[in-house]
């Protein structure tokens, strides 16, 4: 055999056993959790595209949305979407259709049109406002806010060019069980600490930050409401929901979850009910105050109330916390915009909080959250195009149990191989 073909065979070999070893660890540690951002447009870019066809967002990387033109080739209503990752390209393995823009289009039988995107925040839609009201919908949606506080902790960690490409491939390669172990592996088994000046060039988010963060985002709801409005297009606000089991985006005492007998190699809402009492305690000796101790504890104890206040004042917040959907509530009282309180809806459903198993992770959304998210939303937009609203989503039935595992939100290894670790 010639050296070129051992080389050649020595390749094959070698991805077959990837390829094996991925499929391994997909059935013990369940699919690749999702990354948070991919792309981080900061509205100084060209974000849309313009071609004979009509508008294009250049932000979506899968499922695009194909380009719109102002005429129109029926007589259905046209709804156009505005948001983040939590309506396109946050939920890996669905299609264009079951995204809660297209599931919407379907119950109501308009054009639903999705210009969300990942990472997108207020200041990426506002950049992008007048080329969407150029093709002249009929009811503008606008579902976002989780990237207002996400984003001031990507800025600060990939705040120049360099590092935000790096934050790309990252994001690139998450979709790999493999590669995940093997960056936990390489960050030295989560021990991060929380962000700092000298720890990666990371961001937090703190008391004061948040209030500045939520005046922003609050002059640019406003804004985008003002503009849209002076054309004649009436706006949906919408409230954000969130998964009330998710942990924080880093673990701030890693060791101590460690000995509390938290199995995770990254931050994954595993279940916490079978954890030891004296391990908890232990780590709690260990880290006292520690917030990912508080987390297993809120959970194991189904304390509501303990997990809206961490999630409000996780200072990497990649969800929206309480005060923001309270901007979004008084914006659209004040401004006239049709409001649908999907946080409302979300809590009801869930006897008190969001019901986690239309989570993947701790924001983005399984089929069935979509579709839930959809029919909520139609609730607002219906009366505005002269359709009747379809039925809310059915209550979900599995997974009450905070403590417990909830379909991919939440998952649990075989127990075949109870103590892998990397």
């Amino acid at each position: 055999m010639s050296t070129r073909s051992k080389f050649g065979a020595g390749l094959l070999i070698a991805a077959i056993a990837l390829l094996v070893l991925e499929g391994l660890l997909r059935v013990a540690l369940g699919p690749p959790t999702p990354e948070l951002a991919a792309t981080m447009p900061d509205g100084a870019q060209s974000l849309i595209r313009r071609t004979e066809a009509g508008i294009q967002p250049v932000y979506q990387d899968t499922r695009k949305q194909p380009p719109v033109s102002v005429e129109r080739s029926g007589t259905k209503r046209r709804v156009v979407w505005l948001g983040g990752s939590s309506i396109h390209g946050g939920s890996g393995g669905i299609s264009r259709e079951e995204e809660a823009p297209g599931r919407m289009g379907e119950l109501l039988g308009v054009e639903s049109l999705n210009f969300a995107g990942i990472g997108l925040d207020t200041v990426a839609i506002g950049a992008i406002l007048d080329d969407v009201l150029s093709i002249k919908p009929d009811v503008l949606v606008v579902y976002s806010g989780h990237n207002e506080l996400g984003n001031a902790v990507f800025t600060g960690r990939y705040g120049d060019e360099r590092t935000a490409r790096i934050a790309t491939l990252r994001a690139r390669f998450g979709v790999s069980r493999l590669y995940q172990a093997l960056e936990m592996a390489i960050r030295g088994r989560e021990t991060l600490t929380l962000p700092s000046a000298a720890n990666e060039q990371q961001f937090s988010i703190g008391e004061a930050t948040r209030t500045e963060i939520h005046w922003r985002y609050e002059e640019r709801l406003r804004h985008i409401v003002a503009k849209a409005s002076a054309s004649g297009v009436p706006v949906v606000l919408a409230t954000l929901m969130s998964n009330p089991v998710a942990p924080s985006m880093e673990f701030s005492c890693p060791e101590a979850m460690k000995r509390a007998g938290f199995r995770g190699i990254r931050p994954e809402a595993l279940p916490v009910a079978e954890l030891v009492e004296s391990d908890i305690a232990a780590a709690e000796a260990m880290a006292p105050g520690c917030r990912d101790l508080a987390w297993i504890r809120a959970r194991r104890a189904g304390d509501a109330a303990a997990l809206d206040e961490l999630r409000d004042t996780d200072p990497l917040p990649v969800r929206a916390d309480r005060t923001l959907n309270g901007v979004i509530r008084r914006v659209a009282t004040e401004t006239g915009a049709t409001l649908v309180d999907v946080e409302g809806f979300a809590r009801m459903a869930g006897s008190g909080l969001e019901p986690s198993a239309w989570f993947l992770d701790p924001m983005h959304l399984t089929a069935g959250g979509h579709d839930a998210l959809a029919r909520m939303v139609a609730q607002g937009v219906a009366p505005l195009v002269a359709l009747k609203a379809p039925t809310l989503a059915p209550i979900p039935t599995t997974e009450r149990d905070l403590a417990g595992c909830c379909t991919e939100g939440c998952r649990e290894r075989p127990d075949f191989l109870p103590d892998l670790e990397f």
